[in-house]
């Protein structure tokens, strides 16, 4: 399955001088793969990056029944000299995907807009 982030509109800023240095950790399976950081575009950073993941259907009877067909995306801010901030994250089921791309031989989701939900701790709401 090839994934490509295009970018993101609206981050807020969560350093003292205002500067977000965003990047993107995706995750499907047991796989993660990290964005380059974005510097000095604001709040509306564009990445224009592909990555790709092995994507069975149907899958594997021993995984995780809540990582089937999810893909996990987090959306960070890079600092220097402290630990990253959270920004937000979404989730983008991807079942029915595959199973059109099984059937058909492949198919595209093409290019849609997902809103990240904007918190301070992770574990604290999950978009569903």
């Amino acid at each position: 399955m090839e994934v490509i982030l295009l970018g993101a509109h609206g981050l807020l800023r969560t350093d003292i001088f205002g500067k977000v240095d965003p990047y993107v950790v995706i995750q499907y399976g047991n796989e993660e793969h990290t964005s380059k950081i974005v510097h000095g575009q604001g709040s509306n950073p564009g990445w224009n990056e592909r990555f790709k993941f092995k994507a069975q259907y149907p899958a594997d009877a021993g995984d995780d029944e809540q990582r089937k067909y999810r893909l996990f995306l987090r959306l960070m801010d890079h600092d220097t000299f402290t630990r990253d901030d959270y920004l937000g994250h979404t989730t983008i089921y991807v079942k029915e995907l595959l199973e059109l791309g099984v059937e058909n031989g492949k198919a595209e989701l093409g290019t849609h807009k997902y809103r990240g939900v904007m918190m301070k701790k992770i574990n604290e709401v999950e978009e569903r």
